[in-house]
């Protein structure tokens, strides 16, 4: 019950911190998308999924940059913090995450799941993609690839939020014994990934998404998906997720997402924290 309750109230914080941000955008003439997992959420629980330990988010490229930027100018929160690499490398993540401040994290006797505290929600850019199968072809081998080398760096740092399988964390130790890493700098790759990523525009591209989550090629889908969004009740508050939220949540998580519930192993798998 501790536990549960201990949940509980990191998710009430989340919203807390998702009700801030999005009053924050919409005061800059922006907005974001609830993604993965939250959107998941909004559809068959109108709030969090029971066992997540975290939220997701997703803004259009146009709007993600200056986002960064302006959180990392103002203090437009007292109890939250967007970090990116771009202003602090010790995030090890590519793209921004928001923490809760380290005051308030021992203030609540919450947990660590991050080296710098406690990272509470992903903060994805939606990126276009080529509209060739042949050029996707190369697209994705090369994000593929940057990633892995980026990811390198990231293992043996203790208490930070991954997301690679077993079978990519094999691969990421092996490169990492042959310090592979020793030829580059993680921020240097970062770099190289935001220049791919920005290549192709959303309004040329067909198919557009969320290159840079865990599910990888899966996460670019129809732009008409997306649409300007949809809001749908999450928590007793309101927030946007994909036009197109069923074909989205099919994409991602299969046929049957509003029926299947995995088992408590792994449920427990997917918390940041253990």
């Amino acid at each position: 019950m501790e536990e549960e309750s201990q949940l509980r109230r990191l998710q009430m914080l989340e919203l807390e911190a998702l009700i801030e941000l999005r009053a924050f955008c919409q005061m800059h003439g922006m907005d974001f998308f609830l993604r993965g997992g939250s959107v998941m959420g909004a559809v068959k629980y109108s709030g969090f999924v029971p066992w997540d330990d975290d939220a997701d988010i997703a803004i259009f490229r146009k709007d993600y940059d200056r986002f960064i930027e302006l959180t990392a100018a103002n203090e437009w929160s007292e109890k939250f913090e967007v970090v990116s690499y771009k202003y602090n490398p010790e995030i090890h993540c590519y793209f921004p995450r928001v923490l809760l401040k380290e005051a308030i994290r021992k203030k609540e006797g919450l947990p660590k799941n991050n080296h710098l505290g406690l990272s509470m929600i992903d903060i994805l850019p939606i990126d276009g993609s080529p509209n060739s199968s042949i050029l996707k072809t190369f697209y994705y081998t090369r994000i593929y690839v940057y990633r892995a080398l980026a990811g390198v760096w990231t293992m043996g740092i203790e208490d930070t939020v991954s997301m690679h399988d077993s079978t990519k964390k094999k691969v990421l130790s092996f490169l990492k014994q042959i310090r592979i890493h020793r030829l580059y700098s993680q921020v240097s790759i970062y770099e190289r990934l935001d220049r791919l990523y920005t290549k192709y525009p959303l309004e040329q591209s067909k198919d557009i998404g969320t290159i840079t989550g865990s599910l990888y090629k899966k996460e670019i889908l129809p732009r008409e998906w997306w649409g300007n969004g949809e809001e749908l009740a999450f928590e007793n508050h309101r927030f946007l997720v994909p036009v197109n939220y069923n074909d989205y949540l099919k994409q991602l998580y299969g046929e049957n997402y509003l029926t299947y519930t995995p088992s408590v192993t792994q449920q427990e798998e997917k918390k940041h924290i253990k």
